[in-house]
């Protein structure tokens, strides 16, 4: 954003020694701690994760490649507010909160309120972010992450789509639901549209093709070199009913 303002920072600090900023912890409530400073190649490894928070483990995967991930942090790519971010798309969809600290306190706010424009956020400028937690993996739910992009390695998603699910009980109805939608916006958009479809309701194949489409009507895409507005349009749409069958089949899985 300096260099886009014609502007040098005065000054440049790393937190790399940070320790207290590093690690995935399994809280006693069942939630989920990730310290800002932890490197996405650890969250691809984690059993923890991929067990109990699999759409963030699967936007690991998907983010840039192995020297990229070993270097990279949840935190950064969290922090730098793009639309496409691979693991902040799933971090909204899962119902993460952010931790940002500074000198005068500590705030906690939700993942979906951070960014409010390409490379914009909320934070202040004393600022930085600690931490991510995630809610308890709760019963007979699951979550999905897909990325679209013209290469598989080292892309920008042309979409991406993240999905949390829960039942009441197995074969019930959705108890709660979550399609958080990326690269279709200039922020990651929740596709709020999708709850009224599902919630409270037996997803059944035509109510799923039903909220496909309600999550079309959140999305906000524009033309450009990886994709057009029409095309993205009907990924999501796509791609929110694949990823629906998917955690249906995962809860199904693990009953």
């Amino acid at each position: 954003m300096a260099k886009e303002q014609g502007a040098s920072p005065a000054y440049l600090l790393s937190l790399h020694k940070l320790n207290d900023l590093k690690g995935i912890e399994k809280l006693q409530d069942g939630s989920l701690r990730i310290g800002a400073l932890t490197t996405i190649s650890e969250i691809e490894r984690s059993e923890d994760v991929r067990r109990g928070w699999a759409a963030l483990a699967e936007g690991a995967d998907h983010l840039g490649s192995p020297l990229v991930r070993n270097r990279g942090t949840l935190g950064g790519n969290i922090a730098n507010a793009r639309p496409a971010a691979d693991t902040a798309v799933p971090t909204i969809a899962l119902g993460g909160s952010l931790t940002l600290r500074s000198l005068s306190g500590t705030r906690t706010i939700l993942a979906k309120d951070f960014p409010r424009g390409p490379g914009l956020s909320v934070i202040k400028s004393d600022e930085i972010l600690t931490e991510i937690r995630y809610p308890p993996s709760v019963a007979y739910s699951g979550s999905a992450y897909y990325k679209l992009a013209n290469r598989k390695v080292l892309e920008i998603s042309t979409v991406g789509v993240a999905v949390w699910l829960a039942l009441e009980k197995p074969g019930g109805p959705v108890s709660d639901v979550r399609v958080a939608l990326g690269a279709v916006g200039p922020t990651p958009i929740l596709a709020e549209s999708v709850r009224g479809i599902l919630v409270g309701k037996i997803p059944d194949e035509a109510r799923l093709l039903k909220a496909a489409g309600a999550a079309c009507s959140d999305a906000r895409p524009i033309d450009d070199h990886r994709g057009s507005a029409w095309y993205r349009i009907k990924m999501v749409e796509l791609l929110t009913l694949r990823l629906l069958r998917i955690v249906l089949k995962r809860i199904e899985d693990n009953q």
